[in-house]
């Protein structure tokens, strides 16, 4: 007995899912119908009018080139169209950030090897072997060392931090002028 409602019970979920099956392929149908062979835009590709606003658009962008600005700062700041004073400022501190500067080293009486890293703002302490930021220390001299990165052995030596430049004269200087594009 119970056999029978489980057959019937089978039955009706294939005949329901048959069902559903059905509706979804009508409905596809029906959408797929609804778009055209034909797309609106292809009177439009081979138009005069969409030439006529492409070279208008390239002849914009073309005297945006050209134009030359004539003052040192760009009293909007929008953009580095015209680098002022705070803009190298800040590009010589993101230089700064991102090198890999040997501070100091020392060899030891017992021959042990050390050398102080500065890297993005960060002093670190380093003997052969170490890895600093994906570098490998190979070796470390009296004013240098070598280390392994992206798959060469290079080599820094020892170097002051570079001090900050007086970027005040390419404000007045018009032959120290940056971006004029």
């Amino acid at each position: 007995m119970q056999l029978r409602y489980v057959k019937d019970f089978a039955i009706l979920l294939i005949v329901i899912i048959f069902l559903i099956l059905g509706v979804r392929l009508y409905t596809n149908h029906h959408k797929a119908n609804r778009i055209p062979a034909e797309s609106v835009y292809t009177k439009e590709s081979v138009s005069d009018d969409l030439i006529t606003k492409i070279k208008g658009i390239e002849s914009s962008i073309q005297d945006r080139k050209r134009f030359v600005f004539t003052i040192n700062r760009d009293p909007l700041r929008q953009g580095n169209i015209i680098k002022d004073r705070l803009d190298l400022e800040r590009e010589f501190m993101e230089r700064l950030h991102n090198t890999f500067r040997l501070s100091s080293t020392a060899i030891l009486e017992n021959g042990k090897k050390s050398a102080t890293i500065e890297f993005r703002e960060v002093n670190y302490y380093a003997e052969i072997g170490s890895n600093i930021e994906g570098r490998i220390i190979r070796d470390i001299g009296s004013d240098w060392i070598k280390y392994y990165y992206n798959g060469s052995v290079h080599t820094t030596y020892v170097q002051a931090r570079p001090p900050m430049p007086d970027f005040s004269q390419a404000e007045t200087d018009p032959r120290i002028r940056h971006g004029n594009f």
